[in-house]
């Protein structure tokens, strides 16, 4: 399952969960970079374990956050660990990157 974030203060809410793995995509709706990254991180999402905890955040409700955690680039994944950002992934992925650059988080 896919978590929603809405809006500054409930991404900070399930990041200070410190969850073991908290993977966060930023997105925005009609970039296409960020519709392949969103497609392929539903992907993985289906078949991956339960360990990890899975969020998404639209470009206009995150502003807060972008200043906050420098996103300069869509789409932006975060991987936190125990609330501790570990690190970043830029750019449009295909299912099979996105795995990859994940590995060591699944």
């Amino acid at each position: 399952m896919i978590e929603v974030l809405k809006r500054s203060a409930h991404f900070h809410e399930v990041v200070d969960r410190q969850d073991p793995v908290l993977i966060v995509l930023f997105r925005r709706q009609r970039d296409p970079n960020s519709t392949q990254t969103r497609l392929a991180y539903e992907g993985v999402v289906e078949t991956c374990c339960a360990l990890v905890t899975w969020a998404t955040m639209e470009f206009d409700d995150w502003s807060r956050v972008v200043d906050e955690f420098k996103i300069t680039s869509l789409p932006t994944t975060l991987i936190f660990v125990h609330g501790v950002e570990a690190e970043r992934i830029l750019g449009a992925r295909t299912e099979e990157e996105l795995r990859s650059d994940l590995a060591e988080y699944l």
